[in-house]
């Protein structure tokens, strides 16, 4: 939102895309400490406490505030629109809700009373959007740091880092400043491979595409680059690596226990969420090669190498070759 400089009376942020919407309203807290207003954060259950912060503006508290209130689905809509109707921005009302705004609540009467640029709702892509969501989101993110990024680029950084849009902020971040230092514009290839750490071929994303095709040979190798581009850093990228094979175990156990469920393609697809197409195309044959149990498995075993890392162990990213390795070339999960 690009009101927080001369905010309205009232806004509301909501939403389950918590990234976005915290950082929204850290930016809200932050501009508003800047100005000098002062914050105050109130229960939206708790109407006298929002009653009273109203009441007192100019007499106990600093003249110009902005009020937080969490938690607002049962917030007195009346005293918030009467705040609205009367047009003073002394005291900023900034309902923060997470999660979708419930029909027939007290905050979906204010939200429908509200102008639609006052009311930014943050949701979460459908899974089979998720990617290009992420695309667009480094595009944007890099065109506000004064950077040109072609989608096609912003799909190799996607690809290399992963879907969270923390991680990709920080990524564009360092990129945007690497590219002020080059005094250059426009990304290119070798701009992203300065900055964005082991790209691409060099991430844990083949690692887990091997995986699925249940490859040893390709698994081995991905490993053995990661390993070779970390070399000074294979704690973190041990954790990288389970972090990122265990995103897709967990997607592929659950689809294996709706199959031993007796559940079939559709019924998964409802259920999970996901993409008829994309559930067909590449997760159910995954889920049925691997089987509920080898899964179970293999989380354990991804959960044993993590605890190991953060217990400071010196082979830690031998455990994690051991546990991807053993089930593709023994048939068996390694133990720790």
């Amino acid at each position: 939102m690009s009101q927080w400089k001369k905010p309205p009376p009232v806004l509301i942020l909501s939403g389950d895309e918590e990234f976005l919407r915290v950082r929204e309203l850290r930016e809200a807290v932050a501009v508003a400490d800047e100005a000098g207003r002062s914050v105050e954060y109130v229960d939206g259950d708790d109407r006298g406490e929002l009653s009273r912060v109203l009441s007192s503006s100019g007499v106990f508290f600093h003249d110009e505030i902005l009020v937080v209130i969490e938690n607002p689905e049962n917030v007195d809509h009346g005293l918030v629109l009467r705040h609205h109707e009367a047009g003073s921005t002394d005291v900023v009302i900034l309902l923060c809700q997470k999660g979708a705004i419930k029909k027939k609540s007290g905050l979906s009467k204010v939200a429908d009373a509200l102008p639609k640029q006052l009311v930014a709702c943050f949701e979460k892509p459908k899974p089979w959007e998720e990617a290009d969501r992420a695309v667009q989101f480094c595009v944007t993110e890099a065109r506000k740091r004064g950077v040109e990024l072609k989608e096609a680029i912003a799909g190799a950084i996607v690809k290399n880092v992963g879907l969270d849009l923390g991680i990709l902020t920080f990524e564009i971040d360092k990129l945007a400043r690497y590219m002020k230092v080059e005094g250059a514009r426009d990304v290119e290839v070798a701009h992203v491979k300065a900055t964005v750490g082991a790209f691409s071929e060099l991430g844990p994303k083949p690692v887990v595409e091997a995986l699925e095709r249940l490859d040893p040979k390709g698994a081995s190798a991905a490993l053995a680059n990661m390993r070779r581009t970390h070399a000074g850093h294979l704690g973190g990228a041990t954790l990288r690596a389970c972090a990122f094979v265990s995103r897709s175990a967990v997607k592929w156990l659950h689809i294996a226990a709706l199959l031993n469920e007796g559940a079939g393609p559709d019924e998964i697809s409802s259920r999970t969420g996901l993409h008829p197409f994309v559930l067909r195309k590449t997760l159910l044959p995954v889920a049925k090669r691997w089987g509920e149990g080898r899964l179970v498995t293999l989380l354990k075993s991804l959960a044993r190498v993590e605890r190991s890392v953060r217990s400071g162990h010196a082979n830690s990213w031998v455990q994690l070759e051991c546990a991807l390795l053993d089930p593709l070339t023994t048939g068996t999960i390694y133990a720790g």
